[in-house]
């Protein structure tokens, strides 16, 4: 038998192509590992390799990668667990190789280019006893050089060439790298020195590179984000159209926006509704803003507590602040009262006694009384004698509110007067 070409040892082992996977298997049809793939396509033309991947390495000639020829052997690494080859394979040109990748795949074809087999190359040998169509031309170069092309390059670099081909700096730079088939790392070094690699962070540079490379994972990432901003939107009351939604979504992946960022953007958009009434967070914070402004005795409008609503869901101001802001307001207004006030106690709070002396003296409801009432609001923020704030005392309020009108016709004043002239006429011996 004359010696096989490296084309017929390349034509044999794609017969094998879709066989599945076996470990220690050695039929090309019913199931073969890496080393046994080698060694039965060697040992169908007569030559003899041993049987394990770390023995085969030992056989022939060593061969660079850029020297491959069809028929050579190609080596890796790919257990991380213990140092040497374990993986082998066929060189069938254009820089793809032959082999059996694992249990669970079958004998299928794969590109050196691909940075998993980059990373885990260990090296070629040239098994004795094979030509190649180097011999059988004089014409040809003893060492003919493996170019990978510009997409199989692409891919080396974890880059599409889609993406190069949308940034004219970067695919300059693809071109280049192509001529001098520049590893990974000389790439990297370029690429740092690049516009694009200065202008952008990480996070946009990492975005930009999935959109092109990987479509479909891009996509699926923005279509979670939007769906995340769309709920955090209605939670919060924020009303997006969907090209801001969509703008929102799009920020959070390319600038990996944290919580504080997402809400200061949605913060913007916080807006009324026909009831001119707040939703979601913004509407329940711009309820508790004026609660609190009620309570304490100082008037607000409307749409100050929701542009104060709006400004906290922005992370611009925060609720401690707006209360101690309101509670200076009270400070200012019921300085009878400022110790009580600035240790964090409401004017309702303080001026609870006012309050219940006036439903119970005036005949209302509980209800109907509160901070706001004019006789309770000029007993708290009465002076004394020398004109100092000082709180009314709470005898002299009651005399007060007996003087009152009003009080004259209430249920209680009756019963007061009824019984003080039951004592005048007792006092005089008219009735007993």
């Amino acid at each position: 038998m004359s010696d096989p070409t490296g084309d017929a040892i390349v034509a044999y082992a794609k017969s094998a192509l879709g066989t599945n996977y076996v470990w220690g298997g050695n039929s090309m049809t019913g199931g073969i590992d890496c080393s046994g793939l080698t060694q039965q396509v060697y040992k169908h033309f007569g030559i003899s390799i041993p049987r394990v991947t770390y023995n085969q390495i030992g056989t022939g000639a060593s061969v660079a990668m850029k020297n491959l020829r069809p028929g050579d052997l190609v080596f890796f690494d790919t257990d991380a667990k213990r140092s040497g080859p374990d993986h082998v394979g066929i060189y069938i040109g254009g820089g793809k190789f032959i082999h059996a990748p694992h249990t669970g795949d079958v004998v299928k074809i794969s590109s050196l280019s691909d940075s998993y087999y980059t990373n885990r190359w260990m090296g070629g040998r040239r098994i004795s006893g094979v030509v190649t169509s180097a011999d059988y031309d004089p014409a040809a170069t003893q060492s003919t050089e493996v170019k990978l092309s510009k997409s199989e390059l692409a891919e080396t670099y974890g880059m599409s060439y889609a993406f190069f081909k949308s940034q004219p700096e970067l695919m300059k730079k693809l071109n280049q790298a192509v001529s001098g088939q520049w590893t990974a790392d000389h790439f990297t070094a370029e690429l740092k020195n690049t516009k694009w690699w200065k202008d952008n962070s990480d996070s946009m540079r990492q975005a930009q590179v999935l959109a092109k490379t990987d479509p479909a994972t891009y996509q699926a990432n923005l279509s979670a984000a939007t769906a995340a901003a769309s709920k955090a939107a209605v939670e919060m009351g924020a009303v997006l159209s969907t090209k801001q939604l969509q703008k929102l979504a799009k920020n959070m992946i390319t600038f990996q926006w944290n919580e504080a960022q997402v809400a200061n953007y949605m913060g913007q958009y916080v807006k009324f509704n026909d009831d001119h009434v707040l939703g979601g967070q913004a509407g329940a914070a711009a309820q508790a803003i004026e609660k609190y402004s009620y309570d304490n005795g100082i008037p607000s409008s409307d749409e100050a507590n929701k542009t104060q609503a709006a400004y906290l869901m922005r992370g611009l101001t925060s609720m401690e602040k707006i209360q101690d802001g309101i509670r200076q307001q009270a400070i200012g207004a019921y300085p009878a009262f400022a110790d009580q006030i600035a240790a964090g106690a409401t004017v309702k709070d303080v001026a609870q006694p006012y309050i219940q002396m006036v439903a119970d003296e005036l005949d209302l409801p509980d209800t109907d009384v509160d901070v706001w009432h004019p006789k309770v609001r000029a007993a708290i923020q009465s002076k004394n004698s020398a004109g100092a704030p000082a709180a009314m005392s709470l005898t002299d309020f009651r005399t007060a509110l007996r003087d009152d009108p009003q009080w004259r016709k209430t249920d209680s004043a009756i019963n007061t007067t009824m019984t003080a002239g039951r004592q005048v006429l007792s006092d005089m011996g008219l009735v007993r």
